[in-house]
């Protein structure tokens, strides 16, 4: 019967994540407080989950001519240096200080959400101009 509850965590993760709400720390949150799973393990989990989501999205986004391949190409090689020294700095610490930073990460983004207003539209219809 437990893996009725993994696929309907496994099945509202992945409807938050398609929405752009955070699929992947709902996830990690179930996987680190109720499955038992370790930090680490729950993140490696949480990367396996999100490339399938990411590889539609990226499809249907380059259909819509919505991709500007030079930011990507710098987001990417910014991102794999990030993965390259956060994973470095992950293995160097304690499980549990990995989950305290992963809590105040999310509490933090959580009060941005909260208390921070959007950019007002900017010519165009844009955001932030």
């Amino acid at each position: 019967m437990e893996w009725i509850a993994d696929f309907c965590v496994a099945f509202l993760a992945a409807g938050a994540a398609a929405l752009g709400i955070g699929g992947g720390a709902v996830l990690l949150l179930y996987l680190t407080a109720f499955a038992g799973v370790a930090q680490m393990a729950a993140q490696g989990m949480n990367l396996v989950f999100f490339l399938p989501v990411a590889a539609v999205a990226v499809v249907f986004h380059t259909r819509a001519g919505l991709i500007d391949y030079r930011a990507a190409l710098c987001c990417g090689a910014a991102g794999i240096l990030g993965v390259m020294a956060g994973f470095a700095a992950a293995r160097a610490m304690d499980g549990i200080w990995l989950s305290r930073l992963f809590a105040l990460l999310l509490l933090g983004l959580g009060l941005r959400e909260l208390f921070c207003r959007a950019p007002e539209d900017g010519p165009g219809g844009t955001k932030g101009g």
